[in-house]
């Protein structure tokens, strides 16, 4: 069966990233050209590659550190992921800002060495950005994300074991919880993570789909059936969605790639219903 896959998860947070960084200008160095920080990191988010080039442009006319900050933070929303972290990592130190928000900054250069599929330099970002703020769920949800993906399963499920003691209501947390500790072989306790997920939101995708997928690793197709056609129902056009809808076309003997190729291949109609005879009899 299908392995429930986490979505990047951090994109939502890059964007309040921003809104944290415009909310301290204050702490800016005199821009020389029509900008600070509160304008290039905006045009970072909205219009990433304008943002790069202006940053360039008032860094040449004495923009400094926050020049340089910009540039980097339009690399990561133009997904120049290695580029970008390789900038941040350089500027954040130069900074001087508080520490909640340079350990924002720590988090999303591990986000850009994450993307970048360089997992040991994300790991050492993350562990900074978490340094400076110990009891932020997020990041611990963050770094746990980031250490799936390079299946270190025990490691993950302490960091997530913290976040939820911090924020016992993230039922992000506790669905990739339940599928560490189903990798981990221990489905018992998967299953009552994946229960109280599933009361706090019935009708959460990837719950479902990673529900279903234990189900049928036990031998609970008819279970295992109704997650996946509940997900599908709720998910709409995700990859939980497709992932279930997979699921289910296998466990009916069918091969998705066969049947989603027929499907692209029969001949569309104008939706008006025609008889079998041939036109003119």
């Amino acid at each position: 069966m299908i392995t429930l896959k986490h979505p990047l998860r951090f994109s939502t947070r890059l964007a309040a990233a921003v809104t944290v960084l415009c909310g301290i200008a204050g702490v800016a160095s005199a821009a020389p050209v029509a900008l600070n920080r509160d304008t290039c990191l905006e045009r970072a988010k909205q219009l990433p590659d304008f943002a790069y080039a202006e940053a360039q442009l008032w860094e040449k006319k004495g923009g400094g550190d926050d020049a340089r900050l910009c540039q980097a933070m339009a690399q990561l929303f133009r997904g120049e992921y290695k580029e970008s972290a390789v900038a941040l990592e350089a500027v954040i130190p130069a900074l001087g800002l508080p520490p909640k928000v340079t350990a924002g900054l720590w988090g999303k250069a591990g986000w850009a060495w994450f993307n970048a599929k360089e997992h040991a330099k994300a790991d050492v970002d993350y562990t900074k950005a978490i340094g400076l703020q110990p009891t932020d769920p997020d990041l611990l949800i963050d770094r746990a994300t980031e250490r799936a993906g390079a299946e270190r399963w025990w490691d993950v499920l302490r960091d997530l074991d913290r976040a939820l003691t911090l924020d016992g209501g993230r039922v992000d947390a506790i669905i990739m919880r339940a599928e560490t500790k189903h990798r981990l072989g221990r489905d018992v306790e998967a299953g009552r993570d994946l229960r109280m997920a599933l009361s706090l939101d019935p009708d959460n995708a990837q719950g479902l789909l990673l529900s279903g997928n234990i189900k049928a690793d036990r031998g609970d197709k008819v279970g295992a059936k109704a997650d996946w056609s509940h997900a599908v129902q709720v998910a709409g056009d995700t990859a939980a969605g497709a992932a279930a809808q997979d699921n289910i076309l296998r466990l009916d003997g069918k091969d998705p790639l066969k049947d989603d190729a027929a499907g692209k291949a029969a001949p569309k109609t104008d939706g008006k219903k025609t008889d079998d005879k041939p036109q003119g009899q």
